[in-house]
């Protein structure tokens, strides 16, 4: 399915409570909650749930918490690393899985009042965010992997614990998320180039918030779908 595909179907769904939107569509036994908001909003499109690297055949859905004027309430995770951190980090390639994943993106903010059930929460209305009719935006997005990438380098020659850190550029950032095992341990990263492990926890990719924010005040051109 193309992103496009979706864009005709998008409107009906703005400022609806889930609630309303899951009876609607009669999205029968399907719980909302923090973890599956993008899988909801999946089903209410008739999208298909995959493992593909993007959602689309030709971009990436995602949705991030807001606040009802469109700002973001925190950042958006974007992939985890860990599947091909020496791919990344120690391969030099014009692109990668986070530079392809990112390059055509339909944003959706969530508001989520707080102290709100999942059923009460609402979608504001889709952004288009499409880095390859903006040379300014792909070549932000290459910098700052970029200055990741250095970062992530620096790290780990010269950390105390050889482990890789928080490292961030102008909209880029990778910090640690990751979930308990049964045992109470975590998932490491291992790098077979170094031979080693390089973190104790698993990271990720993700958006900063001045990224959402930048969307919002047209910093960042996009095309608001109605």
């Amino acid at each position: 399915m193309r992103l496009e595909e979706v864009f005709s179907k998008l409107p009906a769904l703005y400022n609806k409570k889930f609630g309303d939107l899951k009876l609607q569509e009669d999205i029968s036994g399907f719980t909302i909650n923090k973890g599956n908001t993008g899988q909801f909003l999946q089903q209410l499109l008739d999208m298909p749930n995959n493992s593909n690297l993007t959602d689309f055949t030709d971009g990436e859905l995602k949705t991030n918490k807001s606040h009802p004027n469109g700002m973001p309430r925190e950042t958006m995770f974007i992939t985890q690393i860990s599947k091909d951190f020496d791919s990344l980090f120690f391969e030099e390639q014009e692109t990668n899985r986070l530079l392809d994943k990112i390059s055509n993106l339909l944003y959706i903010p969530v508001v989520k009042p707080t102290g709100s059930l999942p059923e009460d929460w609402y979608f504001l209305p889709a952004r288009h965010i499409d880095s390859n009719q903006n040379l300014i935006l792909k070549e932000a997005y290459l910098q700052d992997f970029l200055d990741i990438k250095q970062q992530v380098l620096e790290h780990l020659d010269s950390s105390k614990d050889g482990y890789i850190h928080t490292s961030s550029g102008k909209y880029i950032q990778i910090r640690s998320k990751d979930s308990k095992r049964k045992d109470g341990s975590y998932n490491p990263i291992y790098s077979e180039v170094l031979g080693r492990e390089v973190s104790n926890k698993n990271h990720a990719f993700y958006f900063k918030t001045n990224f959402m924010k930048d969307i919002q005040s047209g910093v960042i051109p996009s095309i608001q779908i109605d």
